[in-house]
C-alpha cells in the first residue's frame, strides 16, 4: 500500500536543512540490480515523473519557498525539466525584424559554486550515482546559500520565490509574522501554492500526510502557519512539523540588534501559539541550546566538532536527526504503527503538540563490541538535546526512536561462543533484534515511560556534500569507534545513528521561559506589528493561550 507524504519547506534555514536531507537520502539510492533490496521506501518521500522527452525522474514529492535571488543560477522551474536553450542568432531570426535593427541585452549569468560546475560537468552517472572523488570543496568556508550544495534535482512546481521581498546577505527583510500571514493572503502566491498542494496529493495512491520545517523567528513562520491551516482545514490529515531557528540571524531591516531579538522573540512565541492548533505535533529544532532572547550555549556532541555559527555545518546536523527520526514511517513492510499519523498520536496525550528532539552522531559504539554491552555501560542519555531551552529527563516520557547502522552480527555474542558466558547472564541476553534490545533499555531506564523503537540495519551514507569534517578522528570509516584515539582523521563514509523524539513534562520549561521572554517585551514599541495588522486584542489572546498550553506540560495537570 502506498503511504505517500508531501514535505514542505519555507525559509532559508529551512532549505538548508532540507537540502541536507535530500542529499542524504540520495546517497543512499542503489542502482545496483543484484544489490540488496532497500529497507527504506524511498517512493514515500518521491514521486517518479517523465520530462518533455520522456526521461524517467524520481525527485522529492516537495514545495520550497524562499525569498527571491536565493536560487542565483538555477531556474525556478528546476534543470531536469528545462526547455532548449535558445541562442542569440536564432531569437532574432525568431522575431522577423532586420538582424541590424535588433539589440540585444544580455544579462550575465550568476556563477555556480566549483560543487556544482562539477556536477553539471557529469559528476553523475548515467545511473545517478556520483563519481567517487577525493576532491576538497570546503564547503564549509565557501558555500554562500543552500543552492551551492544541492545535489537533488526537483520537479518544476517544487520551486516557489516570494518575489516581494529579497534575498540580503546583510539585512532580513521578511521580519515579522504578521508580514507572512499578509503575504498568505495575497490571493495570487496563495492559490499557487494550494494548486500545487492539490496535484501532489491528486497524484497520491494514499498519502499518510505532511511534513514541514520552516522558519520560525521571521516572516515565515507567518506563512507557515497559514500554510498549515489550509492543509488542516482542507486535508484533516496528520501533519508533523518542525520550526527551525537558526544558530545565528542577520537584523531586521531598520532594526539594531535589540529591536531584532524582540521581533525574533514575539514571532517564535506567536508561531507556537498558533501551531497548537494548527498541527498534529510541532518539535522545535535548533543546535542552540538557548533561542529565546540570546542565542547562545550551542549542543555539544560528544565525537562532533562544529563551528556554531556555521549554518552549512548546522543544517546538517538537524537533517541528520530527520533522516533518522523519519525512518519509523518511511521503512517497508511497515508493522502496526509505524506510520505518520500513529507516531503523532503517540507522542502527543493529552493535547501535548510539543516535544523535543535528540540526536545521538554518531551512535557511540567501538568497532570491537557489542550492543548489549554497550547499552549495559551506559548509563547516561544517549542522545544530545535538539530542542532549545529544555533537558528532557527520565521519567513519564512518550517517545519515538529510530536507530540504524547496527548489524545483527553486532548484536550479542552467539551462544556457542565462549565469550557469551558473561552476557548470558544479562537479562537483555534473551532480546533476538536491535529495536527489542533498544526497547528493553528504555524500559530499564526510564520510568513510568512508553518508548517505540524502529529499527534499520543500513547505516546513513556520509557522501559529499555532507560536512564529513565534524566528525573527530576517534569516528572510523563506518561510523564506529577506534578504541583510542589514533590521532588521524579517515574518510567516514556511512554511520550509525539514533534520534527521538520525546515528550515529557520538562518541556513546560521551554514554554514557559518563552512566555516569560515575550512578556518583557513592550509590543507597542515595536510598531512594525501593528503596520503589518497585530491587532492587541489578538496579540494578548495568542499570549493567553501559549501559557494554558504549558500548563498541559504540568505535573499537577488534571487529565
Amino acid at each position: 500500500m502506498a503511504r505517500e507524504i508531501l514535505t514542505l519547506q519555507l525559509g532559508n534555514y529551512a532549505n538548508y536543512v532540507g537540502t541536507h536531507w535530500w542529499n542524504i537520502q540520495e546517497a543512499s539510492f542503489n542502482y545496483d540490480p543484484n544489490a540488496d533490496p532497500s529497507e527504506v521506501d524511498h517512493d514515500v518521500l518521491y514521486r517518479e515523473g517523465r520530462t518533455l522527452t520522456r526521461q524517467t525522474t524520481y525527485t522529492p514529492r516537495l514545495l520550497l519557498v524562499d525569498l527571491k535571488g536565493t536560487l542565483k543560477f538555477m531556474p525556478e522551474e528546476g534543470e531536469l525539466y528545462q526547455q532548449r536553450t535558445i541562442d542569440e542568432e536564432e531569437l532574432v531570426a525568431g522575431i522577423g525584424w532586420d538582424s541590424g535593427k535588433v539589440e540585444v541585452i544580455k544579462k550575465d549569468p550568476v556563477g555556480k559554486s566549483e560543487y556544482q560546475r562539477d556536477l553539471g560537468e557529469g559528476a553523475k552517472d548515467e545511473g545517478g550515482d556520483e563519481e567517487e572523488k577525493e576532491k576538497d570543496y570546503n564547503f564549509k568556508d565557501t558555500v554562500q546559500d543552500w543552492i551551492d550544495f544541492s545535489y537533488s534535482r526537483f520537479h518544476p512546481r517544487s520551486i516557489n520565490m516570494v518575489n516581494e521581498y529579497s534575498h540580503s546577505k546583510e539585512e532580513n527583510l521578511f521580519d515579522t509574522i504578521t508580514n507572512g500571514m499578509e503575504l498568505w493572503r495575497n490571493c495570487d502566491f496563495q492559490d499557487e501554492i494550494t494548486d500545487k498542494v492539490r496535484q501532489y496529493v491528486e497524484e497520491c495512491d494514499g498519502c499518510q500526510g505532511f511534513q514541514t520545517l520552516f522558519d520560525c523567528v521571521d516572516g515565515f513562520a507567518g506563512l507557515g502557519v497559514k500554510c498549515l491551516e489550509h492543509l488542516q482545514d482542507e486535508y484533516g490529515k496528520a501533519s508533523l512539523v518542525f520550526p527551525l531557528i537558526p544558530p545565528r540571524m542577520l537584523n531586521f531591516k531598520n532594526a539594531d540588534e535589540t529591536m531584532t531579538t524582540s521581533i525574533r522573540v514575539v514571532n517564535t512565541a506567536l508561531c507556537f501559539s498558533n501551531l497548537i492548533e494548527s498541527c498534529s505535533l510541532f518539535v522545535p529544532l535548533s543546535t542552540m541550546g538557548r533561542c529565546w532572547r540570546n542565542l547562545d550555549q550551542p549542543r555539544s556532541f560528544p565525537l562532533v566538532c562544529y563551528e556554531e555559527s556555521n549554518l552549512y555545518q548546522t543544517s546538517a546536523l538537524l537533517a541528520t536527526f530527520l533522516d533518522t527520526v523519519s525512518l519509523r514511517y518511511r521503512m517497508k513492510n511497515p508493522s502496526q504503527g509505524n506510520y505518520l499519523p500513529s507516531l503523532c498520536a503517540d507522542i502527543s496525550p493529552y493535547g501535548r503538540k510539543m516535544a523535543a528532539a535528540g540526536l545521538a552522531l554518531p551512535f557511540g559504539m567501538t568497532s570491537s563490541e557489542d550492543l548489549i554491552d554497550f547499552l549495559d555501560k551506559h548509563q547516561q542519555n544517549l542522545h544530545t538535546q535538539l530542542t532549545p531551552n529544555v533537558s528532557v529527563g527520565n521519567k513519564y516520557l512518550f517517545q519515538s526512536v529510530s536507530v540504524r547502522g547496527i548489524p545483527r552480527n553486532k548484536l550479542k555474542r552467539p551462544p556457542t561462543a565462549k565469550s557469551a558466558q558473561r552476557q548470558q547472564r544479562m537479562a537483555a541476553y534473551r532480546c533476538d533484534s536491535v529495536s527489542e534490545m533498544v526497547q528493553f533499555y528504555y524500559q530499564c531506564q526510564l520510568h513510568a515511560s512508553m518508548s517505540h523503537v524502529t529499527a534499520c540495519g543500513a547505516p546513513m551514507d556520509l557522501r559529499t556534500p555532507y560536512p564529513n569534517e565534524v566528525l573527530q578522528s576517534r569516528v572510523g570509516f563506518d561510523g564506529f569507534l577506534h578504541d583510542f584515539d589514533l590521532g588521524v582523521k579517515q574518510k567516514v563514509i556511512s554511520t550509525p545513528t539514533l534520534a527521538t523524539i520525546q515528550s515529557s513534562g520538562d518541556l513546560a520549561d521551554s514554554l514557559d521561559s518563552l512566555h516569560r521572554e515575550v512578556n518583557r517585551i513592550k509590543i507597542a514599541k515595536i510598531s512594525r506589528f501593528a503596520e503589518s495588522g497585530l491587532e492587541l486584542e489578538d496579540y494578548k489572546e495568542s499570549l493567553e493561550r501559549l501559557l494554558d498550553f504549558k500548563e498541559k506540560y504540568d505535573d499537577n495537570y488534571e487529565l
